[in-house]
């Protein structure tokens, strides 16, 4: 079935688990294709055994068990495709890859490098070879960081002087920017993408011709989703995945901090809409998963703990819907000192009777 998809190459089918991973040690590998129940080992330890080592292979689980799903994602799982197994629905997922992981897409596949770009839930650089950008400054760092928010738009020195080099006066500030433009040129040379930084008309900018940046593919694919249904829920559900944590992270740049607020607010606006979504489609598993990172990024969020509680009722399961709602109380009283308020209470006593 692989071997009828266009630009696909089925290099090697094993047995063996151990086979596999030998394989995968002295061979470029794009995808993998696993089911649960192999010889030797279970498919969701040799999936994580594989991806402590190689985390750019887009992994995929074929498999007759549905219960293993959650697990699955968490392991950021590309998909999960229970059999019998359709073409159509097995190219659809392979297509969706492609679409999202700039290293699989076949016009990338030349001697020509690219820089990722990784800035969701931290700062990540590295180039399409597998290379990481090695940075001697944290200006240099920063100042990329910089020029990628701003989308391949120039930006003025005096601007930039000001943004990334408060405080300075206005000689040494120019100075050090001279500095960090150079240092930044030269780690980005070993890769051949010295080019990548453009000055003109005493302003700089980025060519996004070279760069694949997490957060301008998270914002596009949101922005590409005017409404949710069954035709866009897997990319909906594959966009999701690409946000795994606030703006650069721990990193405050001073001048990033209103983006980063305004990314955390379109994440969770969008995430919040594909949980209801998928619990008003009764896909509850991969609405749990959701609703769980949520929930780790915002404890204290009412809808996100109600979202929590309205699955476990969907799943008849009392416990958890009675141990999150005591977890939600104890959370909110020890960091703010308050109680929920009477639509929560009436919402949560409304599932509990939901048990009869």
């Amino acid at each position: 079935m692989l071997s009828k998809i266009k630009d696909i190459e089925l290099v090697g089918s094993f047995q063996s688990p151990s086979e596999a991973y030998a394989y995968i040690q002295e061979n470029k590998v794009d995808m993998a294709f696993v089911d649960i129940n192999m010889r030797e080992e279970n498919g969701l330890d040799f999936v994580r055994r594989v991806t402590a080592q190689y985390k750019e292979i887009a992994i995929f689980f074929l498999t007759a068990y549905k219960e293993y799903a959650l697990e699955a994602y968490g392991m950021h799982a590309f998909d999960y495709i229970v059999k019998p197994i359709t073409f159509e629905r097995l190219e659809n997922s392979i297509q969706k890859a492609k679409d999202t992981l700039i290293f699989l897409q076949p016009s990338n596949r030349n001697n020509k490098n690219k820089i990722l770009f990784n800035c969701l839930g931290g700062l990540d650089v590295k180039s399409t070879s597998g290379g990481s950008i090695q940075f001697t400054s944290s200006k240099s760092s920063e100042l990329m960081a910089y020029l990628v928010m701003h989308r391949g738009r120039l930006v003025s020195k005096w601007r930039i002087m000001e943004d990334v080099f408060n405080g300075m006066a206005q000689s040494n500030a120019e100075t050090y920017l001279n500095t960090t433009v150079y240092k930044l040129r030269k780690a980005l040379e070993p890769h051949g993408m010295k080019s990548a930084i453009i000055s003109a008309e005493e302003s700089y900018k980025i060519d996004l011709n070279e760069v694949y940046a997490d957060i301008i593919d998270f914002e596009d694919r949101i922005t590409s989703i005017y409404q949710l249904d069954e035709s866009n829920l897997e990319k909906a559900i594959q966009t999701e995945k690409l946000y795994s944590g606030e703006l650069f992270g721990e990193k405050d740049y001073s001048w990033s901090l209103p983006e980063k607020e305004r990314i955390s607010e379109v994440y969770f606006s969008f995430a919040k809409k594909l949980v209801n979504y998928l619990i008003d489609n009764m896909k509850l598993t991969v609405a749990l998963h959701i609703t769980k990172k949520l929930n780790n990024f915002n404890e204290l969020d009412e809808e996100i703990n109600y979202l929590l509680m309205k699955i476990y009722s969907l799943q008849k399961n009392r416990s958890l819907l009675e141990r999150q709602y005591e977890r939600y109380k104890k959370i909110l009283k020890s960091e703010l000192g308050l109680s929920p308020d009477n639509s929560m209470v009436e919402l949560y006593h409304l599932l509990i009777k939901s048990f009869g």
